[in-house]
């Protein structure tokens, strides 16, 4: 079995190694060096119907993929959608204003009939799974159902990771993933 080591490697570089070697059709295992990129794989695992067995050492974790079953598909839903933030701010002109408009919106979409598949937090907006009210929101749209992915590189750029209280810490590859498999991406 083919092992990859991408331990040291920065988020999405382990994503993307697992799956080209994927593409090959043979089970093969990959070495990480953090729980980020270990809850990034077993996403990929699943999206791509493959089976995991993950080995906790000291330090490291080693995934262990299966053969893909090629039968999870990639195709967009009819009429799902994704919510966009890349600041945690509504629109551009005064930030107070754009911070409550943020908040309004969120908890708007709590209460609509038609919950997004996705809310993908990158830049500035990952401070939306960290400020509480809007966490509130989002834990609320995530119980509805909703996916809500935080970008992990953002987080460490802004040295908020440790105060994420919504979402998960997601990835460029599986947001970019999202925004594909959806039919309309709105960008607050």
């Amino acid at each position: 079995m083919v092992n990859i080591d991408a331990k040291g490697k920065p988020c999405p570089m382990p994503v993307i190694l697992a799956k080209k070697e994927m593409e090959k059709g043979q089970p093969f295992s990959i070495t990480v060096d953090n729980e980020t990129a270990v809850g990034n794989l077993t996403r990929l695992a699943g999206a791509k119907g493959c089976t995991l067995n993950v080995i906790n050492g000291e330090g490291e974790y080693t995934l262990e993929f299966s053969a893909p079953s090629g039968e999870v598909s990639e195709s967009t839903e009819g009429g799902a959608y994704a919510v966009f933030f890349n600041k945690n701010t509504v629109g551009s002109g005064d930030d107070t204003l754009g911070g409550n408009l943020a908040k309004m919106m969120l908890y708007t979409l709590t209460q609509s009939d038609s919950i997004p598949s996705y809310v993908l937090l990158m830049n500035g907006g990952v401070r939306l799974a960290c400020e509480q009210e809007t966490a509130d929101h989002l834990n609320a749209l995530i119980d509805k159902g909703c996916t809500v992915m935080v970008c992990g590189t953002c987080l460490n750029f802004f040295g908020i990771a440790e105060e994420i209280k919504a979402g998960i810490v997601s990835n460029m590859y599986d947001i970019l993933t999202a925004m594909q498999q959806v039919s309309k991406v709105i960008t607050v």
